[in-house]
């Protein structure tokens, strides 16, 4: 009487392939997620440009920047100020793709006499949906630093985007 071997997977070749498909992901999935970072880090920059040209185009009609970011500034002007995704009270932090976004009018000033404002954008989890805050005022100009904690916020002293490297926030 033969006996025959039946076909199938010993434990030590599953035990190899196991450890193949982890090594794989091991090298696979930080690099994943740094390129969600970077997409978003060039989403921030994109909307903080994007939010300043809505800035300056209310500015040309109105005179004055917003004592506030308005949520009106889409429902009652003609034509929309600015990006549909913004269509949001900026007061508080927003969160739009990853970062979140917070207009402050400088000086508490109101409208028509609002000359200065400040805008910030930050990771939404630090390090993990971005690792640059950013920071844009009337001049246009967008600086970043590197984040380090959670909250950590860029300023007006902190290296525009066209700058290397930057220094922690």
């Amino acid at each position: 009487m033969r006996h025959s071997r039946e076909g199938g997977f010993t434990l030590v070749e599953i035990m190899i392939v196991v450890a193949i498909i982890a090594l794989l992901a091991a090298i696979a999935i930080p690099n994943v997620l740094r390129g969600r970072t970077s997409a978003n880090e060039a989403a921030a920059v994109g909307n903080l440009r994007a939010l300043v040209s809505s800035l300056e185009m209310y500015r040309s009609v109105t005179n004055s920047y917003p004592d506030a970011w308005q949520a009106d500034m889409y429902t009652n002007a003609n034509p929309d100020f600015g990006p549909p995704s913004f269509n949001l009270n900026l007061a508080a932090a927003q969160t739009v793709q990853g970062y979140n976004y917070v207009y402050t009018a400088v000086g508490g000033c109101a409208e028509p006499n609002c000359t200065q404002y400040t805008m910030t954008g930050t990771p939404q989890t630090a390090l993990r949906t971005g690792t640059r805050a950013f920071f844009v005022d009337e001049t246009g100009t967008i600086r970043h630093c590197v984040v380090v904690n959670q909250g950590d916020l860029a300023a007006v002293t902190d290296a525009t985007i066209d700058q290397g490297p930057t220094n922690p926030c």
